[in-house]
């Protein structure tokens, strides 16, 4: 054989075990992957795949840590499920909304507005795909955004099964093994509380900036919701840090054109917050359970145990 065609062959040969390899590997780590029970992956993932719940939560970590479903349900006989995820924004939202839709429609929808979810930040689009890759094949809704973020990773994940599950391990280990918190129907309760000296602070960010890709993800939430004779409630839940410049004024006045407000409770706890807090953004348990309340008796309170008609 001559030496040209022994490479050629060697070379095919190679190509075809790497091939084979990264698809029998692809696979074992999203079989474990999309059998995770827990983690903010395998809240995603029932978003993306099986969420059937009546309610359904956006937002992120703020969300997660701030409205207990299953109050919700022993309140209002309905069902729901809390889709928050940590260090999500807009963009997030509207995509796995999106998602949602393509197979269910929930009743009730509560958007957890984090008062900079429209800020603009730099990298959010690579943090956004990364979070998605492992459902590019999933649904057309994240194909799509995928692509629309960067023809170059939808290339290589359609190539390598691998290349769209490399940073899974680790997590799926922890999370198979019961090591960090647990999330109940979506809700991760938080232990422990802020010093007693702790009160709300007012900070003035002058440089805050509004992303266009988040307002029109917004708009689009919004629209969405309504198109599809969803409830919508837009809530901006307690927190020890108020900017001064934030999301709020932008939000009531997309929302205005919908006949819709923004329900603010951003300072619903001052008197006593450091008791209710984990930290400055986020309540504890004692405080999402007081807050959980609060938006049962003002937004969920109307809606018939049977459901809405």
């Amino acid at each position: 054989m001559k030496p040209f065609y022994k490479l050629l062959r060697n070379g095919l040969i190679i190509l075809v075990l790497l091939f084979a390899t990264d698809r029998a590997l692809g696979a074992l780590i999203e079989h474990f992957f999309f059998n995770e029970k827990q983690g903010d992956s395998a809240v995603t993932t029932h978003g993306i795949l099986d969420a059937n719940e009546d309610i359904l939560i956006f937002g992120n970590s703020r969300a997660s840590h701030h409205y207990i479903p299953e109050l919700i349900t022993e309140k209002t006989g309905l069902s729901c499920y809390n889709l928050g995820r940590d260090g999500m924004k807009m963009l997030y939202y509207e995509t796995l909304l999106k998602s949602v839709l393509s197979y269910h429609t929930p009743k009730v929808v509560i958007l957890d507005l984090n008062l900079n979810d429209f800020e603009y930040q730099h990298e959010e689009e690579e943090k956004l795909t990364a979070v998605l890759m492992p459902y590019i094949n999933k649904n057309k809704e994240i194909s799509e955004l995928i692509y629309a973020q960067s023809k170059m990773e939808f290339s290589l994940a359609h190539i390598s099964t691998l290349y769209r599950v490399n940073s899974l391990p680790m997590s799926i280990v922890q999370h198979h093994l019961e090591i960090g918190q647990k999330h109940f129907s979506g809700y991760e309760p938080l232990s422990g509380s802020m010093p007693e000296h702790a009160k709300v602070r007012h900070i003035d960010n002058a440089n805050y900036k509004e992303s266009k890709d988040q307002l029109t993800a917004f708009e689009n939430f919004v629209k969405t919701t309504k198109s599809k004779n969803i409830k919508l409630h837009v809530l901006v839940s307690p927190g020890m840090k108020i900017h001064k410049h934030n999301a709020l004024k932008t939000a009531d006045s997309i929302l205005s054109k919908y006949d819709m407000k923004c329900y603010n409770y951003s300072e619903l706890f001052n008197a006593d917050a450091n008791k209710l807090f984990y930290d400055v953004g986020h309540l504890n348990e004692i405080g999402a359970k007081a807050f959980t309340d609060s938006v049962i008796v003002d937004h969920l309170a109307e809606i018939p145990v049977a459901g809405i008609n």
